[in-house]
């Protein structure tokens, strides 16, 4: 789309320029791409269309990003001009008491198939162009294109929104429909909104249809706003759902899933379902499949399967080494469940792991192994700093006793820790290292941590 080099326009030019709108038409551009391809052939400092319906009460504005006009400042640039014939159908010029044989500012209007909508084509020159060259044959030809582009869009409008409001029967059905349905035009405004949308959102069409820009009360983040606008234009016409995170009226977070229909007004169809109850549900379930029901750690599975998990992506992923892993084992457990009862065995296990947790928050994941046995997976710099915790945790049991009735009940632990530092091991090999630096620590004596013989 480059620019002429000759300092007034000729048939060569707008024979090209007619050209490329035919081309590019067929492929489906937006008004303001076709705004751009006038602009650079005609040698327009400044340029804007005004698209009004006549059958329905809308309008669209569309200008270029350096333009000076408002959409306010063009209807009243409208409201000041008389228009006359100068082309039967095609397009009315404004009258001009300039003596002038050039021009340099001009005001097309242009009307659509069977009347459906105006459209105001502005085109400020860069350089006068003589009045003749607006009613010639090529320039006439150049309005004719953008008149039956725009008559196509009309026409589709007409007959999409003919087709949805031409009985009460079919507008129920989409009123009715147990999803979700809206559309959003080229310039993001609400022009369909089912009631099943006032149900799951909390706005009503009428409310909605006084915001500029809707979209913001449902994505207020402009990053992800501008992402999901991103997401409908490549995946319009996909049959992969989209799930979206907008928000209610009253601010809370939903789930949604949606497809969508682009059509060939640039209209937008959104088709959607509310899916927050089943995400919250499935949330619980994961969180109840993966969480031991005593203490509400991990469970053995789901601690056994992030150690995998860790172990794999070390492997390619250095900067997660080094960790540790500790095998902990509650100290003379049987001896609680006997003297004081299994109640007082299952409030030891809670106590503990309570401490376990809240000892260090940052990264350190618990698990229950099974029984009295806990796994912890820790972030250290070296083998030290593994240790040091060792020591601030049984600091932290022998000041904080289990108070269980009246009666004080103190925990102490065996241990085994190993460290991972180059990732080259598998889990059998890790689980057995640190399970036979636990039955040391046992062993031996008890309420000890025994390091592992072989670091991996």
């Amino acid at each position: 789309m480059s620019r002429t080099s000759i300092r007034t326009l000729d048939s060569t030019a707008l024979l090209s320029l007619v050209s490329q709108l035919t081309d590019a038409i067929q492929q489906s551009i937006t008004p303001s791409v076709l705004l751009e391809y006038c602009c650079a052939q005609l040698q327009t400092s400044e340029a804007w269309l005004f698209e009004q319906y006549h059958l329905w009460d809308e309008c669209h504005f569309f200008n270029t990003p350096d333009s000076s006009f408002s959409e306010t400042q063009s209807q009243q640039h409208i409201s000041q001009h008389e228009f006359k014939p100068c082309h039967p159908h095609i397009a009315m010029a404004p009258t001009s008491n300039s003596a002038s044989n050039y021009c340099s500012k001009l005001t097309f209007k242009l009307a659509t198939r069977e009347n459906l909508a105006s459209i105001y084509l502005y085109l400020q020159f860069t350089i006068p162009q003589p009045q003749t060259l607006f009613t010639s044959m090529e320039f006439m030809l150049f309005l004719n294109i953008v008149r039956m582009y725009f008559s196509e869009r009309a026409s589709f409008k007409n007959n999409f929104f003919h087709s949805l409001n031409i009985s009460e029967f079919y507008q129920d059905i989409v009123d009715n429909a147990p999803v979700m349905i809206y559309a959003l035009d080229e310039q993001q405004r609400i022009v369909m909104w089912n009631k099943q949308c006032e149900q799951v959102f909390g706005w009503s069409k009428q409310e909605l249809q006084q915001f500029e820009q809707p979209l913001k009360l449902f994505y207020p983040d402009k990053k992800y706003r501008d992402r999901i606008l991103k997401q409908t234009a490549q995946n319009t016409g996909s049959k992969k759902l989209k799930e979206w995170n907008p928000l209610h009226r009253d601010g809370n977070m939903l789930t949604t899933l949606w497809a969508q229909l682009l059509l060939p007004d640039q209209t937008t169809l959104n088709f959607g379902i509310d899916i927050t109850e089943q995400r919250k549900t499935e949330k619980i379930l994961k969180t109840r499949a993966s969480t031991d029901g005593l203490t509400q750690c991990f469970n053995r599975d789901e601690i056994l399967h992030q150690l995998e998990q860790l172990l794999e992506e070390s492997q390619n992923q250095q900067q997660l080494l080094p960790f540790c892993v500790f095998m902990l084992d509650l100290d003379h457990f049987k001896s609680i469940n006997d003297t004081w009862g299994h109640l007082a065995g299952d409030e030891s296990l809670i106590h503990f792991s309570q401490l376990l947790r809240s000892s260090r928050k940052q990264n350190m994941t618990v698990g229950r192994f099974g029984g009295e046995e806990f796994l912890l997976i820790m972030k250290v710099s070296s083998l030290d700093e593994a240790m040091e915790f060792d020591c601030t945790l049984r600091t932290t049991l022998q000041n904080h006793p289990l108070m269980y009735h009246d009666q004080t009940i103190k925990l102490n632990y065996s241990a085994g820790v190993v460290l991972i530092e180059q990732g080259c091991c598998n889990l059998t090999n890790l689980l057995t290292s640190v399970d036979q630096a636990l039955y040391h620590a046992k062993k031996t004596g008890r309420g000890r941590t025994i390091q592992a013989e072989q670091h991996f």
